[in-house]
């Protein structure tokens, strides 16, 4: 049995996110699991223990998964210890959560795999990452981009605008955690534009689970891969995943897998499975697998 601690009832069901973690919830039931509900901070319950009221003691323990919205790393380590002390073990422990999410975290793991960057904490470090980049680069925060405004909200071509950028996600606590995150721009294989001129790649994200891959598909919500993945393509993006998944070390992790223009298939970051929006990844064919993870292939108590 997976426990599932989902925040779905507090959430504008209405909205795109809303709609799809309701969905999530939904397949998780369909598939056993023992959903208990869990508010969106601590404003009204005050601490985590009170947030986990309603979860039953499980005596022996077992596996949980967190079926919400990015939570601060120090809400994340609060909620795992207080389900760990009910006997639910969180499929991820606070310090894998953190690898798999932080930019800044995860790059140094990855190498090879994925485009040249650096990382700056201050204006002062990005000028001096500014000394040293070939522009045009691109720019995003150590959890999100500003990609919801547009492809000139992501890629500077000088020094003022990477300041300009980074300014903004240096503003945005939980886009950037304090970060700015410069990248090696890369080519990829276009198969649309959105309305605000950004590129639509040949993206898909993988769910992982140890060295499963559990599901995948086209990455972005909006859009379709016009292109038939061929199966050179299907054995990359699992290829990829896998290994990537295994430089991280975290048990539940989504791999975002991009194809350049000269037909390789490169790493474009991770993030931790259970906050990893599902793009066109079938919930009940990732769910129908999630159900069967066991206590011993999830994260052990920190």
């Amino acid at each position: 049995m997976v426990v599932v601690l989902s925040e779905d009832s507090f959430v504008d069901p209405n909205t795109i996110d809303g709609r799809e973690l309701r969905a999530t919830v939904d397949a998780a039931r369909m598939f056993g699991c023992r959903v208990y509900p869990i508010p969106l901070d601590f404003e009204v319950c005050e601490t985590a223990e009170n947030a986990l009221a309603y979860l039953p003691e499980f005596d022996p323990p077992v596996p949980g998964i967190w079926a919400g919205y990015i939570p601060a790393v120090e809400r994340y380590d609060a909620i795992y210890q207080a389900a760990a002390a009910k006997g639910v073990r969180l499929v991820n422990t606070p310090l894998q959560y953190r690898t798999a999410m932080e930019f800044d975290q995860f790059y140094p793991l990855l190498g090879d795999l994925t485009p040249d960057s650096a990382v700056a904490a201050t204006l002062e470090e990005l000028a001096a990452v500014a000394d040293v980049a070939e522009f045009p680069v691109f720019v995003k925060g150590a959890i999100k981009s500003n990609k919801d405004q547009g492809w000139a909200a992501c890629v500077a071509h000088d020094r003022a605008q990477l300041a300009e950028i980074g300014r903004s996600l240096l503003a945005r606590e939980r886009r950037s955690r304090g970060k700015v995150i410069v990248r090696r721009l890369v080519s990829f294989r276009v198969v649309a534009t959105d309305q605000q001129s950004f590129p639509i790649g040949r993206e898909y994200r993988a769910f992982v689970h140890r060295d499963d891959v559990l599901a995948y598909g086209f990455y972005w919500d909006e859009h379709r891969d016009s292109i038939a993945l061929t199966r050179a393509d299907e054995a990359a993006i699992t290829a990829l995943s896998i290994e990537a998944a295994r430089r991280i070390g975290t048990p539940f992790i989504a791999v975002d897998i991009g194809q350049l223009e000269d037909g390789s298939w490169i790493v474009i970051e991770v993030s931790d499975g259970q906050f990893a929006g599902l793009s066109h990844v079938t919930t009940l064919e990732l769910w129908s697998k999630l159900t069967n993870i066991s206590i011993e292939s999830t994260a052990r108590p920190a």
